[in-house]
């Protein structure tokens, strides 16, 4: 038999084309990437049931990307539809700019082709309220701590809606161990008080509307997930309807949901107004969770569970590889290669994120201190060289000569060395 009669319908779609998240870069001397992740829904109208055993992705256009077979066990019934989705590691990260166009292939037992589907492909443009603010601030943090959350690894759950979501953690770098931990050092893990990201503040990335929350579910004991998972998985939690997108805020603290946001004029106390930047509660360690962290996704729905995933930009924070601060100054400053991120994705590397603005470094100061120190020496060298020119009086011109030499040579080699160490 020749192509199985099939309809294929692709997430993330934006306006006829299939879309990929823009994922910041991982330092300011690197491109950005992007993360591809997606759901199929085929309705085979067909007179017999299909087994679905490889769905294959393809590009078209510069740059050059491999194409990408991946294995599959779906069957779909006469007449009827199916999903399939990405797994994490499934996730294909592309180049930025990306190629312009996606073709789709299911090969299916028993046919000689595949089903196909061409369609363009583009970069999300974010959704219509803008870029999103991190639920998290700078000031919240103790010293020496870092937010921390990275693109494309979390589990497809829920039919894939959550291939774009990310757990938020918080991080610190121990310098005795030359490790990153989300624990204190020398603390005990089975205490939710040991990990840094216990307790912090967590806030509405955008304005928009309760529409459903849960508060009283107890918290887990760390490091590992409950059995089995209480109910609901998202354990406390706030959704909140963000323009068209809604938004999941998941795993926080009994008895800290702002008690504001709880009561609104629904009856069951939802609807509340919500404002960018409001407190929503404290990160906890409640649901199907193994450590204390914030759970974020967007969904293209109003229905939790139900919509297509988005990707999820932030604006006005700053990430770098974590593995670039050997060790991270704190608070952070300019002097390393931070990616400010205005509109894209965390990375897709283990990333330190500072959501706040850097500090202004006081090396360029000193380097250009340094410059017009060795410079002084050199000119002042120069006059007392030169006829005519500075004289120590009572040292004398034989004197004076010599000095002047030695304050040339002394600048000379504190700018060559200042150069070679890389501090000039």
């Amino acid at each position: 038999m020749s192509a199985p009669d099939f309809t294929i319908i692709l997430e993330p779609m934006e306006q006829g084309a299939v879309v990929y998240g823009v994922l910041a870069p991982k330092t300011a001397n690197d491109p950005p990437a992007g993360q591809l992740s997606l759901i199929l829904s085929i309705t085979n109208h067909g007179d017999a049931p299909v087994h679905v055993g490889q769905v294959g992705v393809s590009f078209s256009g510069p740059p050059n990307v491999a194409a990408v077979a991946i294995a599959a066990d779906l069957t779909i019934d006469a007449g009827s539809a199916e999903e399939w989705n990405f797994m994490a590691a499934d996730n294909i990260i592309l180049p930025v700019p990306a190629p312009s166009g996606i073709k789709i292939s299911v090969v299916c037992d028993g046919f000689s082709e595949p089903a196909t589907m061409t369609l363009p492909l583009a970069a999300y443009a974010g959704p219509a309220i803008g870029a999103y603010a991190f639920p998290a601030n700078a000031d919240d943090l103790a010293p020496g701590e870092f937010w921390l959350g990275r693109s494309a690894i979390h589990d497809a759950a829920g039919e894939g809606t959550q291939l774009f979501a990310y757990d938020l953690g918080v991080q610190s770098y121990d310098a005795s161990t030359k490790q990153w931990s989300t624990t204190k050092p020398g603390s005990d893990v089975t205490k939710n008080e040991s990990y840094h990201a216990w307790g912090k503040p967590v806030y509405a990335m955008a304005d928009g509307v309760v529409y459903r929350f849960r508060d009283g579910v107890a918290a887990n004991v760390p490091p590992n997930f409950p059995v089995p998972p209480p109910k609901p998985i998202e354990g406390n939690h706030f959704y909140i309807q963000h323009g068209d997108e809604l938004a999941v805020y998941a795993h926080l603290q009994a008895g800290t949901l702002n008690p504001a946001l709880m009561s609104g004029p629904n009856f069951d106390n939802s609807g509340a107004p919500v404002q960018a930047r409001q407190l929503l509660g404290l990160a906890g360690n409640s649901g199907k969770s193994s450590e204390p962290h914030l759970h974020v996704q967007v969904n293209r729905t109003v229905i939790p569970w139900e919509g297509p995933p988005r990707p999820l930009p932030f604006g006005g924070i700053y990430v770098i590889d974590r593995s670039v601060l050997d060790p991270p100054i704190w608070p952070p400053t300019d002097d390393a290669p931070w990616t400010h991120v205005a509109g894209a994705d965390l990375p897709a590397v283990v990333p330190a994120i500072w959501p706040g603005a850097l500090h202004v470094s006081v090396r360029p100061f000193w380097k250009w201190f340094a410059i017009l120190c060795w410079a002084w020496l050199i000119i002042i060298g120069g006059l007392m060289i030169t006829p005519g020119g500075v004289q120590c009086i009572a040292c004398g011109p034989f004197v004076t000569t010599l000095v002047g030499i030695a304050s040339i040579v002394l600048g000379i080699l504190g700018f060559v060395s200042g150069v070679l160490a890389g501090r000039v």
